[in-house]
């Protein structure tokens, strides 16, 4: 049977539940034995906040040795002071060369030492900024060591005490509550009616009387056979944290939302080849 029946029934209340935005498992980078765990479970963390710390003497050593080769200036100033002196000498032999007091090979010997000492300069140079990579690279691996969240979010559960060796473990587990994510199941007869960008009042079953507006993000493109129905998520803001995510809803789309939706619904040709 065609879809295109249910174009003029009204969208019907919906059961939904309501889910955290992303739960991400965070985990090191690097094997170590962890040295803290700064985040306790219900603790609130910044996206960037370091959540724990593994331990790093070998580390920070390694960047205090590099930084020490890193600001050696030494080679580069006598390779300086060489490269001067071989260019004074060398301006002085070709005057008198070319006054015929001396001999092309002491001529030609002096142009070899000055670009000899212009490479051994050069040479200083590279190795100056090799250290400073190497200051660079070790300065990064120390970093590896700091486990921060890629995420705004509340920590839902810590796997890990300090001390403990991790490897490829998850060391926490942490929620982004704001927005949250919505989902309905939908029956198919509405597919075409909901649209990413569509409004909807939801109900939460902790406070049914006050609704909160989500808004359509994503409508499966493939629905579920044996149940006749499709499934829909929406956005719904949470800026403040009063609102829990894993519970229960209802929810109704808005006429607003459903008037935008019959703007762009797709043709009854589409739509009868989706039933198909």
């Amino acid at each position: 049977m065609p879809l295109s029946w249910a174009e003029d029934k009204p969208l019907p209340p919906l059961d939904c539940v309501i889910s955290p935005y992303q739960t991400v498992d965070l985990s090191s980078s690097v094997a170590g034995v962890l040295d803290k765990i700064y985040v306790e479970k219900s603790d609130f963390i910044a996206q960037g906040q370091v959540a724990a710390s593994l331990e790093a003497g070998v580390e920070k050593s390694s960047v205090v040795l590099a930084k020490a080769r890193a600001d050696i200036q030494s080679e580069v100033e006598v390779s300086k002071v060489n490269k001067a002196f071989d260019q004074r000498r060398k301006e002085r032999i070709d005057v008198l060369y070319e006054k015929k007091s001396v001999s092309f090979d002491t001529k030609d010997q002096a142009e070899r030492e000055y670009n000899l000492s212009t490479w051994r300069l050069q040479q200083s140079l590279d190795l100056k900024n090799i250290r400073q990579l190497e200051l660079r690279r070790a300065q990064e691996q120390l970093k590896q060591k700091t486990i921060r969240t890629p995420i705004d979010g509340y920590v839902l559960q810590v796997f890990k005490e300090a001390g403990e060796y991790v490897e490829d473990q998850p060391i926490m587990r942490i929620a982004q509550l704001d927005p949250l994510y919505v989902e309905a199941i939908v029956p198919i007869e509405f597919y075409g009616r909901i649209r990413a960008g569509m409004t909807a009042q939801v109900h939460p079953e902790t406070n049914v009387q006050q609704p909160r507006e989500a808004v359509v993000t994503v409508v499966d493109k493939v629905g579920d056979a044996a149940s006749g129905t499709f499934a829909v998520r929406l956005n719904l803001p949470n800026p403040d944290y009063q609102l829990p995510a894993g519970l229960k809803c209802s929810m109704k789309f808005t006429e607003s939302g459903a008037v935008a939706s019959s703007a762009q619904q797709p043709s009854t040709s589409s739509v009868t080849a989706l039933a198909k």
